[in-house]
């Protein structure tokens, strides 16, 4: 296949989309990028990058093709600029790639939904059908975090997302708690089908004594180690794991590790420093993708969290299955479907999402765990990975839907 592969986020920023792109291309297809400048989730551009400077070029045998971009900044008004931007910017570079007959375009989604606007300029324009890969739902995503309140607004933004769902030959879902929500927009239940997420072949279990030093040392290994991996922004609900961490006891031994960066940290960091809690947190900044297998070898347990919102319950965060691959216990503040699968795997502790007291218990209850309780956890845990989250896995069912999709398009149907 000739893949389109649309999305606002590729390499170097750290997201799936650069192994599910590269894995494309081992399987033999024809894959162009069409991104963003990097800038998540920093706001800025990455050095060396610039509109002027984008490096468009070939990596790891994907064409990539990145398009005139807005940074997301740390505003509101930034970030609404950086998802309109995309889809006009990333059409205008479709028309000057002429896409070849029978080919295909595949909208990768994390927020936001405006992505799929270039696949469906493709398919307007050329007769490409078009698969979208939703990760978060919208418009709802965007209402919380971005607080809109507008009732008219909020409206709107229901109508047009509704009709760019309708555009779509296939829906891809993340989580199969997505699907009454798409139907509910008018898409039909068989153009619905579940991808879930999956993490990088290097993601796989290491021994701390196999850690380099470099990274070794970050880690204190007198304490027990409760790490959260990604994203600090306001999805992510720093103010219950600081009300928490409030909560722990004076001899608790319990320091939470955060390797990441994003909108949110300075204000986090701020409120850790205000409440003097900073004995509790030890940030260590953003590293390459490549050193997380490493990092979370250092870690007792590591740590995904979601605010308490409807729409949260029904995704499962990426992260699930990264400390999955890497065969870790997973102490989930979580409802729904993520907190189905850690609790169903017998994986970890899941405690209810925006609640500081069961969550400061689970800190408590891991740091008491022994570290036979702890490896099993972790067996257990990248025993349900292999089973259903790998990246041959899900590359295997997203060529399969893809092929199903152009081969219907082909013959008229």
């Amino acid at each position: 296949m000739d893949i389109l592969y649309l999305s606002q986020y590729f390499y170097p920023e750290q997201f799936l989309n650069n192994h599910i792109a590269k894995s494309l291309v081992a399987s033999g297809h024809e894959v162009d990028v069409v991104c963003c400048v990097p800038n998540y989730p920093v706001g800025r551009f990455f050095a060396g990058y610039s509109n002027r400077n984008r490096h468009d070029g070939v990596w790891e045998g994907v064409r990539v093709h990145r398009v005139f971009t807005v940074a997301r900044g740390r505003s509101a008004v930034q970030l609404i600029a950086n998802y309109l931007t995309y889809p006009i910017a990333a059409a205008w570079r479709l028309f000057r790639l002429k896409p070849r007959a029978g080919s295909i375009s595949f909208v990768s989604m994390p927020s936001p939904l405006f992505q799929a606007l270039a696949g469906i300029f493709a398919k307007r324009m050329w007769r490409i059908p078009t698969v979208y890969w939703v990760q978060d739902i919208w418009p709802d995503s965007a209402i919380i975090t971005l607080g809109i309140r507008n009732r008219v607004m909020v409206r709107v933004l229901n109508a047009i997302c509704g009709w760019i769902y309708r555009q779509a030959d296939l829906v891809m879902v993340q989580s199969d708690g997505f699907h009454a929500n798409i139907a509910g927009f008018g898409v039909p239940a068989d153009r619905i089908v579940t991808l879930p997420n999956c993490a990088p072949d290097s993601f796989r279990p290491i021994d701390v004594t196999a850690v380099p030093e470099r990274i070794r040392s970050l880690v204190p290994q007198d304490r027990r180690t409760i790490m959260f991996a990604g994203n600090i922004g306001e999805s992510q609900d720093f103010d219950t794991i600081i009300a928490a961490a409030a909560l722990l006891p004076d001899a608790s031994r319990v320091l939470i590790v955060v390797v990441g960066s994003g909108r949110d940290e300075e204000r986090v960091k701020a409120r850790i420093s205000d409440q003097g809690l900073a004995h509790r947190f030890l940030f260590l900044g953003r590293h390459p993708e490549a050193d997380m297998p490493a990092f979370f070898a250092c870690a007792d347990a590591m740590l995904v969290s979601l605010r308490d919102e409807p729409i949260f319950a029904l995704t499962v965060p990426s992260k699930v299955q990264a400390y999955m691959a890497c065969g870790k216990p997973i102490l989930a503040s979580l409802k729904g479907e993520g907190a189905v699968i850690v609790s169903e795997a017998s994986a970890g502790v899941v405690v209810p999402p925006s609640a500081p007291m069961p969550l400061a218990a689970a800190m408590d209850k891991v740091a008491s765990l022994d570290e036979e309780d702890l490896r099993a956890m972790g067996r257990r845990s990248r025993q349900v990975y292999e089973q259903r989250y790998s990246l041959n896995a899900v590359t295997g069912k997203l060529v399969s839907h893809l092929e199903a999709v152009l081969a219907k398009a082909s013959s008229g149907i």
